[in-house]
């Protein structure tokens, strides 16, 4: 293509020159006949009037409108005003106007340069091999336009293409069109065509105002957008018609657009359409004010956006359908007239780190077979749900938030799937509904502050929630509908103003690990007939009867514990509870069967704490379990070889002194309260509960459990609160072992000042006054711990062994990988173990850490991708049931 010179225009030469004029002495009467008499490179003065003629320049002629006293103008008569077939032809200021038949200006050989002219009544039309540059010409009327075909190149540098009856520039074939800073205006048609292969490139250009389409690419036309404003257009702001996509796979290459900086606005229909086959990439592009969609992709159109805007749209905002593939990141969705994004059929869609808000309806809508993945995205304001998951679509949330939504945050409904990790979900109606036949999964979520429940589960419908908090809602924590199955394991329920849990009529989950804190109403509420498997619950200050259980139901609790509530079970008429194993502490009215009562230590209280308000009964202790087995448990771990090497050296230090006191030997000094110092998810709390466990098999712990607190547990938040709070964890924990995980936070850098120095303070006195009822566990950060070892003195000398707990390898994680598919009856053949052990390896520090929650998530998505591969076959075989293959393995995180 033709490039412009940062100088401008060429200068007009100092040739021999042949003078035309209407009248007069000495000049040619016609610009023709001044032709005829001028040799190769001369130059042509032409004086103000009108010549109607066509004028032919078939060599090197320089043709210059003297236009001091008047304007020059050249009217065809008969076809083009002026056609030129030279190799280096300059027309200056000239106004050029054709017969109104069709062309104007024809080129079809060599480099025609047009400075300062105007061109009306027809087309500038370039063919062949032509390579015309217009600097600051003026094209215009009806009739005329740029019309580029064959290998032609035509550059226009500061023009204005107005006023067109029909599309103003059309390139075609293998065309090249370059405009800089060149205004296309008011056409009738579209503002810029690009067909079959030809290129264009629009540097700070305006297109506006156009009849049709703005820009239109099809075919395998290939456009380059920098800087670009296109605006007011009465169809798309800019079209990509790629070929239909082949089903078969055998795509037909489609037109390529890259565009930045260009903004797009008050389009009469959509800001963007991709069809076909089409390709488009746009950074830190602007689509504003459309009548239709922001961006629509159909039928197989590739878009990548980044660092885009899209706002104030008629309809939906970013809409995919039939195959379509949309990929954004850094962008932010706002104003939507309908939904912010839409996909549908099986289009596809991937945000990233995108802000999505205000749209009129869902923010989020799948339906079809479309597959969505949004990553650390904002999702807000809506008067219907945040992300609405439909017909039998997928969505993949990671991260990120989903907020002030008027109905439901996450819904999942009809045949929908959903994946929803690390995602905080506040300011709802309901946070997470679901209401489809497949069993969407939950983990590592917050949902927070609902008018209605934290989360359902419609009537019949299934779910897997693990490692999930919800919190403040006016109603019910979790609600479980009639028939539902839910598995919900390592979650907290806390501040709901109805019950914590609810299961309606038919119920019946598996729950595990769960702490339900402060509810209006019951900890656990089931209704009539319902049941399920209740393993590890606490519950605690209730305002009414910490569990109730309806007509007919049939739970069974085991390892539950009640406490700080005024009654912990009530039974309706024909309600079957099983318990086994359970405690109480600080209930005023127990009633559960088979339960063992919680002790309470005798702790002093400091002045202005609140006293015990009632005996504590005495304790059973608990039955030993066998020392050998319990190490044989502490063997069976992966990984961990110095962490389980100093607690087998500890175990032995312990017989020694047992045998020595048995002995009537006075024991070594001896601290039992030990540093873990691991990185998140290295099996510090799985060791410090078996810990724990091992103690009392030696008889040195009367119970062994273990309590789990951090620094919200311990820590008040006001003068006077922090001591209570850290007694009462310590009560929980005599008999057994006191976990303070991340307690470095206790001691934050640069606030001297912080209660959490009142919460060591405290702790530090109770180790000392129930040094053997007690064993105290502080785990964190290696590099933090020493920091927190050093706050106060009597910690040092309480605590002189660290743990380490080494990052798990590779090998370890593939390891963790299969146990985890040992125990849900999976398969993972050496093929995949070497898939896995690759993928493990090329996954950044920073994104596994060595983390074993790392590797239990990464089984998770590989039964995942397993099920989404088996779905189409049918009557699978059991090996393909249960054998995950390298397939399912997840693709490598990018560097």
């Amino acid at each position: 293509m033709a490039t412009l010179s940062s100088r401008g225009p060429r200068p007009v030469p100092r040739r021999a020159t042949q003078r035309v004029a209407t009248r007069g002495w000495g000049s040619h009467r016609s610009i023709t006949a001044a032709l005829r008499a001028a040799s190769s490179g001369a130059v042509i003065s032409v004086a103000p009037g009108v010549y109607r003629e066509t004028v032919l320049v078939d060599r090197d002629i320089t043709i210059v409108a003297d236009r001091e006293h008047g304007a020059v103008e050249l009217v065809g008569t008969d076809g083009p005003a002026l056609v030129s077939r030279g190799d280096e032809v300059a027309v200056h200021g000239l106004t050029v106007r054709g017969d109104g038949s069709g062309t104007a200006v024809q080129t079809g050989a060599g480099c025609l340069t047009m400075v300062d002219c105007e061109v009306s009544g027809g087309t500038l039309a370039a063919d062949g091999w032509a390579k015309p540059v217009l600097y600051g010409c003026r094209v215009h009327s009806a009739g005329a336009g740029l019309r580029v075909r064959g290998d032609a190149e035509l550059t226009a540098d500061g023009c204005t293409v107005e006023d067109i009856d029909g599309d103003a520039v059309v390139a075609a074939q293998s065309a090249h069109v370059e405009l800089r800073g060149t205004a296309v205006l008011r056409p009738s048609g579209h503002g810029v065509v690009l067909a079959d292969r030809s290129v264009g490139a629009l540097t700070d250009c305006t297109v506006a105002h156009a009849g049709g389409v703005g820009v239109h690419a099809e075919r395998q036309a290939r456009l380059v957008l920098r800087d670009v404003r296109v605006n007011d257009t009465a169809g798309d702001g800019i079209r990509l018609a790629g070929p239909e996509s082949d089903p078969a796979g055998a795509d037909e290459p489609g037109c390529d657009v890259e565009a930045t900086g260009t903004v797009v606005a008050r389009s009469g229909a959509h800001g963007l359409a991709a069809r076909g086959t089409a390709r488009a990439v746009l950074g830190t592009c602007t689509l504003d004010d459309s009548a239709a969609s922001g961006l629509l992709a159909e039928a197989g159109a590739r878009v990548t956006l980044t660092g885009c805007s899209v706002s104030g749209t008629g309809s939906t905002a970013l809409a995919a359908r039939s195959g379509a593939r949309v990929e954004a990141a850094d962008c932010t969705v706002s104003r939507a007239g309908a939904n912010g994004v839409f996909v549908d059929g099986d289009a596809g869609i991937t945000l990233r780190t995108c802000t999505l808000r205000g749209s009129a309806y869902s923010t989020v809508h799948l339906s079809g077979a479309a597959v969505a993945e949004l990553a650390d995205c904002t999702v807000t304001g809506t008067p219907q749900h945040g992300v609405h998951v439909t017909g039998q679509a997928m969505v993949r949330l990671t991260g990120g938030r989903v907020e002030h939504a008027e109905m439901t945050g996450v819904q999942v409904e009809e045949s929908g799937d959903a994946a929803v990790r690390g995602t905080t979900i506040e300011h709802t109606a309901v946070g997470i509904r679901v209401d489809t036949p497949h069993r969407p999964l939950v983990a590592d979520c917050t949902v927070g502050t609902t008018e209605q429940a934290g989360l359902e589960v419609a009537a019949g419908a299934d779910l897997t929630v693990r490692s999930s908090r919800f919190a403040d809602s006016s109603g019910a924590g979790v609600f479980l509908d009639r028939d539902s199955t839910a598995t919900i394991e390592d979650c907290t329920i806390v501040d709901s103003g109805g019950s914590g849990l609810v299961l309606w009529d038919g119920a019946r989950p598996t729950v595990r690990t769960l702490r339900i804190d402060r509810c209006g109403k019951n900890g656990v509420y089931l209704a009539a007939e319902a049941s399920g498997v209740f393993d590890d619950v606490t519950v605690s200050a209730t305002q009414f009867p910490a569990v109730h259980v309806g007509k007919g139901a049939r739970p069974r609790f085991r390892r539950c514990h009640v406490e700080h509530t005024d009654r912990d079970l009530n039974i309706a008429d024909g309600g079957d509870p099983v318990f086994i194993d359970c405690t109480t502490n600080e209930v005023g009215s127990v009633s559960m069967p088979s339960t063992t009562a919680a002790a309470r230590p005798q702790v002093s209280t400091p002045a202005g704490a609140p006293a015990a308000d009632e005996p504590v009964p005495a304790v059973e202790e608990a039955p030993r379990s066998d020392l050998d087995t319990l190490l044989g448990q502490l063997d069976d771990l992966i990984g961990l070889s110095r962490a389980k090497r100093d607690v087998g050296t500890l175990v032995k230090l312990m017989q020694m002194v047992k045998r020595r006191q048995e002995a009537g030997l006075a024991p070594p000094p001896l601290s039992r309260h030990l540093v873990f110092a691991g990185n998140p998810g290295t099996g510090k709390t799985t060791v410090a509960r078996l810990y724990g466990r091992i103690l009392h098999a030696l008889g040195m712990l009367s119970q062994g459990h273990l309590v789990e607190v951090d620094r919200g547990t311990l820590v008040g938040e006001y003068v006077g609160h922090t001591a209570p709070k850290t007694q009462a964890a310590f009560r929980r924990a005599v008999g057994g072992v006191l976990f303070i995980d991340e307690a470095y936070a206790l001691v934050p850098e640069g606030q001297s000042n912080d209660f959490g120095q009142e919460a060591i303070s405290t702790l530090v006195k109770l180790m000392e006054d129930h040094r053997d009822q007690v064993v105290v566990i502080v785990a964190g950060y290696p590099d933090q711990m020493g920091r927190f070892i050093a706050a106060n003195p009597g910690l040092s000398s309480r605590f002189n062994r660290t743990l380490t707990f080494d990052d798990y390898t590779a090998g370890e994680l593939v390891d963790i990988v299969a146990h985890h598919a040992a125990d849900h009856e999976y398969e993972v053949p050496p093929v995949t173990r070497e898939a896995l052990a690759d993928y493990f390896a090329a996954v950044d520090d920073d994104q596994r850490s060595g983390n074993g929650r790392f590797a239990r998530q990464v089984f998770q998505e590989m039964t995942e991708r397993h099920a989404y591969r088996i779905a189409d076959v049918d009557d699978p075989t059991t090996d393909q049931l249960s054998a995950l293959l390298p397939a399912d393995v997840p693709d490598r995180i990018p560097e």
